[in-house]
């Protein structure tokens, strides 16, 4: 369970990019009139619309997530959560599968448990300070293909200033889609989150996938190793699938 909980604390940069269906429909481009500096103004805007689902559970968005997690022990450990901002407090976090199978009683409990201690334990997250894509360091690098890419210094609100010092970002915008559709973020150096803590490597990559008229991030991958407590390292591969997203009513 404590394992899940650090994936979720992370990952739990378990991310969701939703940008509103009027601003994709405002800052569309012609593409036969395409160029970078129109391109820049459109994902400007659209990362103003980004919303963080598993960093702050206030967004709005009930959504389903499954984790695939392996921790270089030679066993995946796999769990389906749903969240859904509609319920109590309490509820608001379901276990759906675990293992690819329904979970026990007992395990429910440990679950419940577990879900309680993260409410308490975790600090509040201010999501007018959210800034994933630090807009003002936004920047056009070069035309690849079929995308505009564009460079960020990240900011990840689970790690203090210091340590965001280290991430560099890439964006990725699909011309013809008319859309951002994937981002990466990258640590360059190695860095210590927490006492006797080394990540020696970080990266993240961000699927983006438009359902109907919006576009929500519908598969992260994460990798990151290192060393804790010494004698004690890690190297750890995540993949999270997000669907059936639905509005907060």
């Amino acid at each position: 369970m404590k394992l899940f909980k650090k994936v979720r604390f992370y990952s739990s940069l378990v991310i969701c990019l939703i940008l509103s269906t009027n601003t994709i429909a405002n800052t569309s481009v012609n593409t036969g009139t395409i160029n970078n500096e129109i391109i820049f103004k459109v994902v400007k805007q659209q990362v103003q619309f980004i919303h963080w689902h598993t960093l702050n559970d206030s967004d709005a968005w009930a959504f389903t997530i499954e984790t695939l997690l392996d921790n270089g022990n030679g066993k995946l450990q796999q769990r389906v959560q749903r969240y859904d901002p509609n319920l109590e407090l309490t509820k608001q976090w379901q276990l759906i599968e675990q293992d690819n199978k329904k979970p026990s009683k007992a395990i429910q409990h440990e679950y419940v448990k577990t879900q309680s201690s993260i409410r308490s334990e975790e600090r509040e997250v201010n999501s007018e300070n959210i800034e994933i894509v630090h807009l003002v360091t936004l920047a056009f690098e070069k035309d690849s293909g079929d995308y505009a890419i564009f460079s960020f210094k990240p900011r990840l609100p689970m790690f203090e200033d210091e340590v965001n010092k280290v991430f560099e970002g890439k964006l990725y915008f699909h011309k013809a889609k008319n859309h951002i559709e994937k981002l990466t973020i990258n640590a360059t150096e190695a860095f210590s989150p927490g006492f006797s803590i080394e990540v020696e490597q970080y990266d993240m990559n961000i699927t983006v996938s438009k359902i109907g008229e919006q576009l929500h991030v519908t598969q992260i991958e994460s990798n990151k190793s290192g060393s804790a407590f010494i004698f004690s390292s890690f190297d750890e591969v995540s993949t999270r699938k997000l669907s059936h997203f639905v509005g907060k009513r």
